[in-house]
C-alpha cells in the first residue's frame, strides 16, 4: 500500500496536513531538517535525507512548503523528491471546487474555499492557496503560487515560479512573465515581464527579482 510522506514541518505543512485529514488521508509523518511539532498522528522521520532511504514506488510525498515572495525553496524541495523517482500526490480539500473541464497537475494543491474554474489548466506542484479563484481558461505554469484570496481572471496566464500575492488581482488575459512577483493587493492591468516585482492599484514594477528596487 502507497504511503504519504510530507515534506516540511512549518506553517504550510499544518495547512496541507488538515487538507489531507479532511479528505479522510492519513500520512506515515513528516521529514524536515528541523524538528517541528505536527502533532503525535503526524510523527517527525527525521531530515529530508531521510527520504533517500525509501522506496519510491510505495511512497507518494506531499510538499509541505509554503512561499512567501519566492517560489524557489518550494520548488528546489520539489525537484529533490522528484529527482530521486518519487511522485507528487495533489490535496484538494473538500471545501475547494475544481471543476471537472480543469486540469491539474502533479502535486498540485488547491486549498479550503479555493475554486479552479472551467478549462484552467494548472501544472504541477502549483499552490492554490485558500480562498483563491483561478477562472475560465487561465493557464498557472508550474511551481508557480497564488495566494490566499487572489483572484486570477479568465485567459490569464501566469508562468512558471510565479507569485501572486495576498489579495492581488489580474485582469483577463494578462500574461505574468517567469519568476515574477505580484505584491499584495496589486491589481495587475498589464502584462508583467518575466522575473519582475510589482505592487499598487494599477501594479507598477518596483524592481527585479534579485537585484533590488528599479
Amino acid at each position: 500500500m502507497t504511503e504519504l510522506i510530507l515534506l516540511g514541518g512549518g506553517g504550510h505543512a499544518r495547512s496541507v496536513l488538515a487538507a489531507l485529514r479532511a479528505q479522510g488521508q492519513s500520512v506515515r509523518g513528516y521529514l524536515a531538517p528541523d524538528r517541528g511539532d505536527l502533532g503525535a498522528d503526524c510523527p517527525y522521520l527525521g531530515d529530508d535525507d531521510v527520504l533517500a532511504t525509501m522506496d519510491a514506488a510505495e511512497v507518494l510525498f506531499v510538499n509541505g512548503l509554503g512561499s512567501a515572495a519566492s517560489t524557489a525553496a518550494r520548488r528546489a524541495l520539489y525537484e529533490r523528491a522528484v529527482v530521486r523517482g518519487f511522485r507528487a500526490a495533489g490535496v484538494v480539500h473538500p471545501r475547494a471546487f475544481v471543476d471537472p473541464a480543469a486540469r491539474l497537475g502533479a502535486g498540485v494543491q488547491v486549498l479550503a474555499g479555493a475554486f479552479v474554474n472551467a478549462g484552467a489548466v494548472v501544472a504541477e506542484n502549483v499552490l492554490i492557496n485558500s480562498g483563491a479563484i483561478v477562472e475560465h481558461d487561465v493557464t498557472v505554469s508550474a511551481h508557480a503560487h497564488i495566494s490566499p484570496g487572489a483572484v486570477i481572471a479568465g485567459g490569464a496566464h501566469i508562468g512558471e515560479g510565479a507569485h501572486v500575492g495576498l489579495g492581488a488581482r489580474v485582469i483577463q488575459g494578462i500574461i505574468i512573465g517567469s519568476g515574477s512577483v505580484i505584491g499584495a493587493g496589486a491589481v495587475v492591468i498589464d502584462d508583467i515581464p518575466a522575473g519582475s516585482v510589482v505592487v499598487g492599484v494599477p501594479a507598477t514594477a518596483i524592481g527585479v527579482q534579485g537585484k533590488g528596487p528599479a
